[in-house]
């Protein structure tokens, strides 16, 4: 895990637009989504789909014909913002990139995603 990021967004509290998604989430996602792709990158495999909606952020990533599904959301919201947790990520072994049902659902922190992935993808 870079911990520059880590230390970067963690217990953050980012601007909520109510309605939409704030620049400033937005560009919370981008980077985790960065983040994500380089844990993959690092276990040979790749993000081949994402995805961000109202405060949550998902991704598919591929390893020679595998799949993994990780999800993270920001539900916590205060002070007229949406406060930013990395120690709950949603992640689960998928038949394709179109599966968003599939294996059984697997949580961890952020700390314990690249090793997830590489364990889901075996």
């Amino acid at each position: 895990m870079t911990q520059t990021f880590y230390t970067q967004w963690q217990s953050s509290v980012l601007a909520d637009a109510g309605n939409y998604v704030s620049k400033e989430y937005n560009n919370f996602q981008t980077a985790l989504l960065s983040e994500i792709s380089k844990y993959a990158k690092a276990v040979d495999a790749a993000v081949v789909a994402e995805s961000k909606g109202h405060y949550l952020t998902s991704c598919f990533i591929e390893r020679n014909g595998k799949f993994v599904y990780i999800s993270h959301s920001s539900d916590a919201r205060m002070d007229g913002g949406v406060k930013i947790e990395l120690d709950s990520f949603l992640i689960r072994t998928a038949r394709h990139v179109k599966d968003y049902t599939g294996g059984i659902n697997q949580y961890c922190d952020m700390s314990q995603l690249q090793s997830m992935i590489d364990k889901l993808l075996s």
